[in-house]
């Protein structure tokens, strides 16, 4: 389950107190994974929301890019969920099987290319110590329902361990650099 909730709605508290209930769970559910969408994204969102809601355009960035335990992931459209207030149980963000579960949940595509995609990379590492780099504009847009696809193939009872975006400015050349001094 997944909730999108104002920041606004969170209230200061004393050191002592125990917090707020931002979201209910069920069951046997727990807290994998959150970010925080930036207040000026969190603006164009709430216009794009109104004029497509009006013109019946669809929007694509920014989007949540969920990877999963057993190695698949996807990305949804932030349009694709509503603001909730705190304390509600939340929306559907990604089906799983039974013994799988959430490894990671980042906001990506808030800076695009000249394309309308996104220059990030997510760096995948497994619990056997193997990485995997992935653009994210290779990375499929899918609906809240939906399985996903194979972002890094596992072994044999393998889990994704740690899960990383790595932003445009961040990225290096994959060829040496050359400088040229002249004396």
């Amino acid at each position: 389950m997944l909730t999108l909730s104002l920041c606004g709605m969170l209230r200061a508290i004393g050191r002592k107190s125990r917090g707020l209930i931002s979201m209910r769970l069920r069951g046997e559910d727990k807290v994998a994974s959150m970010d925080i969408v930036p207040a000026a994204v969190q603006q164009e969102l709430k216009n794009a929301l109104l004029s497509s809601k009006s013109q019946g355009k669809t929007i694509t960035a920014p989007w949540l890019l969920l990877v999963s335990e057993s190695g698949y992931g996807k990305r949804v459209p932030l349009s694709s969920f509503r603001i909730t207030p705190l304390k509600r149980v939340g929306l559907i963000g990604y089906k799983l099987l039974p013994e799988d579960r959430v490894a990671a949940l980042f906001v990506v595509g808030l800076s695009l290319s000249d394309d309308g995609e996104s220059d990030e990379q997510v760096v995948l590492v497994s619990h056997s110590g193997m990485v995997n780099r992935i653009m994210v504009r290779a990375i499929s847009i899918q609906s809240r329902t939906a399985k996903g696809v194979r972002l890094m193939r596992l072994e044999h009872g393998g889990k994704i361990q740690s899960v990383s975006v790595v932003g445009p400015s961040e990225v290096q050349s994959d060829g040496p650099e050359l400088q040229a001094v002249v004396p």
